[in-house]
């Protein structure tokens, strides 16, 4: 698994992101953090350009690549201060949705969502 972060990092730099920090040694995966001066290079690149001065809450951002592997799962998160947006790059996810803290019904999205 090691070497599938390892292309995908040398990916996002071969398209001039600066990968500033990765954890691969997370039990679903691992990530990437991409250089917050390179937030709207980012959205223009994975987001059709959507303005990333939208999203600031606080004035911080965090672009990252999340990498799951398959069949894992993420924690269930409630985000109080923090605008998050995200697609399916690669693959299919499941994602379960809510406003409060009752769990949805998962939903599948493919590449592109």
């Amino acid at each position: 698994m090691e070497r599938y972060f390892t292309e995908i990092k040398n990916k996002l730099e071969s398209l001039g992101f600066s990968v500033i920090s990765h954890d691969f040694k997370r039990p679903w995966g691992g990530f990437l953090v991409i250089d917050e001066n390179q937030a709207q290079e980012f959205s223009n690149k994975f987001f059709k350009g959507l303005d990333v001065n939208t999203l600031k809450i606080g004035g911080k951002l965090s672009p990252k690549i999340l990498i799951v592997k398959p069949k894992a799962r993420l924690s269930w998160q409630y985000h109080n201060r923090r605008a998050e947006i995200w697609q399916v790059y690669k693959g299919t996810a499941g994602i379960i949705r809510s406003d409060s803290d009752e769990e949805n019904e998962m939903k599948e999205y493919k590449e592109g969502n």
